[in-house]
């Protein structure tokens, strides 16, 4: 991986009793770079995500964050987070809520997260929709 990788992902291998899941997987993501990862049920997504996030130990490789290998460090070390959909929507927030709720906790100005949000509503085309209720939206 490259050492401008804003996250690198190097040899993961993760799985779960005696059945591996992530056999060497490699991965480089630049600074400002979305990733999407697609895949059939089971095929290791979670398992990648959780490991990357600290919540799950893999059993070889190395993930990187800015060039400093982070595998061992506990989630809350780390400097990142992660948010899955399926119970992490609050059907009373607004979208705009919903993507300013981690810098809120981390207790940004009202200003900066502000411009954050409207930064990240411009990036995935949502600009527009901040005011919307997550459910009214197709599929949260």
């Amino acid at each position: 991986m490259q050492e401008r990788d804003h996250l690198s992902v190097e040899g993961l291998q993760a799985g779960y009793g005696a059945g591996l899941v992530l056999k060497g997987i490699d991965l480089a993501v630049p600074k400002g770079q979305f990733v999407a990862l697609l895949g059939s049920s089971g095929c290791g997504k979670t398992t990648l995500l959780r490991s990357i996030a600290g919540f799950e130990t893999p059993r070889a490789g190395r993930i990187l964050r800015d060039g400093a290998e982070i595998t061992a460090l506990p989630p809350d070390r780390r400097g990142m987070s992660m948010v899955f959909q399926s119970y992490a929507l609050w059907p009373h927030k607004t979208v705009a809520q919903h993507i300013g709720y981690g810098l809120a906790l981390r207790g940004l100005p009202r200003a900066e997260i502000a411009a954050r949000v409207a930064e990240v509503l411009a990036m995935l085309g949502l600009a527009g929709l901040e005011g919307r209720k997550t459910t009214a939206l197709s599929g949260g």
